[in-house]
């Protein structure tokens, strides 16, 4: 990455995606919050900002019950440890572009045991037919980060669901960003979409903005056994400042906005258009998130990306993604506060002048 032309753009886009400023500032943003809220001391996540989040989360996924872990990491391998035990059978169905697969180091495998079972098509998102005949646990990425933020029309996340419990199989939802999905289907809200999953994950920091700190969702029973585990896992914080509180803070200022951000997607997706060399994954963002792929090898696209930081002082992002079973790199665009408050039109003729960049090269 060109630091220094990075720091030149008067607009970068990179995370974080919010404008939450520097940590002292961060923290002095939850310190306030804290105080307008009422919220004081507290010990090993029985306080009461902890008992606010998790209470939150389970009305708004429409779920019994959730429960506050440190990282995303941990919780979903708890959840998967959990549902494969419940089901006597460590098989775990995973996308190919699944995280616990590429940026995990194999921690389901190595700390709980599971055997992964690779199923679906890298390049688009989960159908009922490519559910696992036997395991344990299915995971169903909504929505599908490496996709640009895909997700399946609601008619197939319906079908997924039946499939799984006609096989008699536990779905969890990796709901990391999760938080825009009313959006991808129009008069559905969280609770109907969580309903027929077992378990659901959510991140605070992706989309949110938080400083970190992840939800499980489900049962009672689901999330007492989650909650062992996390003493077990040595996630039973001394103290959960700042992490809760501020998950608390951002879920009251960012939630609302959540449709305006996926509203910018689509506009700059749509003034992009057709674009030699260059493709936005969705063409049309469900969410706000969208992936930008360019027809070249990845230092190719990192040049034209400062190509058109140098013509238009916009960064576009810090790197590519590029994996293995993936032809192209890819640009992972996602609209946060920062984004929303810019000009459509540099950020659309940033992403044309890479295009224009690759016609020369």
């Amino acid at each position: 990455m060109n630091a220094a032309l990075k720091a030149r753009c008067d607009l970068d886009l990179g995370f974080p995606f919010h404008n939450d400023g520097e940590p002292a500032d961060r923290l002095e943003r939850v310190a306030a919050f804290m105080r307008r809220a009422n919220l004081g001391e507290e010990a090993y996540l029985t306080g009461d900002s902890v008992g606010r989040l998790e209470s939150r989360i389970a009305e708004l996924f429409g779920k019994p019950a959730a429960v506050w872990f440190p990282s995303g990491t941990m919780a979903q391998g708890v959840a998967a440890r959990i549902h494969c035990a419940a089901a006597g059978d460590t098989r775990l169905g995973l996308h190919p572009t699944s995280h616990l697969a590429l940026h995990e180091e194999d921690g389901h495998i190595h700390l709980h045991g599971l055997e992964p079972v690779m199923c679906g098509d890298w390049s688009r998102a989960m159908r009922p037919d490519d559910l696992p005949e036997r395991a344990g646990c299915t995971f169903v990425e909504l929505p599908q980060r490496h996709n640009g933020g895909a997700v399946p029309d609601w008619e197939t996340l319906v079908a997924v669901k039946a499939r799984a419990a006609e096989l008699g199989q536990a779905l969890h939802m990796d709901g990391a960003r999760i938080w825009s999905l009313p959006s991808a289907w129009p008069g559905h809200d969280w609770p109907e979409i969580c309903d027929g999953f077992a378990s659901v994950y959510a991140s605070f920091y992706k989309d949110l903005g938080a400083s970190g700190g992840a939800i499980l969702a489900g049962e009672d029973d689901f999330v007492a056994e989650a909650r062992l585990w996390l003493a077990r896992m040595g996630g039973r914080l001394v103290s959960a400042w700042p992490m809760v509180p501020d998950a608390l803070r951002v879920l009251e200022e960012r939630l609302d906005k959540m449709p305006a951000f996926v509203a910018r997607a689509r506009e700059i997706a749509a003034g992009v258009g057709a674009v030699k060399g260059l493709t936005i994954t969705p063409q049309t963002p469900p969410v706000n998130m969208m992936h930008v792929r360019l027809d070249c090898d990845v230092a190719t696209a990192e040049a034209a990306r400062d190509a058109a930081a140098e013509a238009t002082g916009v960064w576009l992002g810090n790197r590519f993604w590029h994996f293995e079973c993936d032809p192209v790199p890819a640009l992972e665009i996602t609209v946060g506060e920062r984004l929303l408050a810019a000009d459509p039109a540099r950020i659309i003729a940033a992403i044309r002048a890479m295009g224009a960049h690759l016609a020369k090269a």
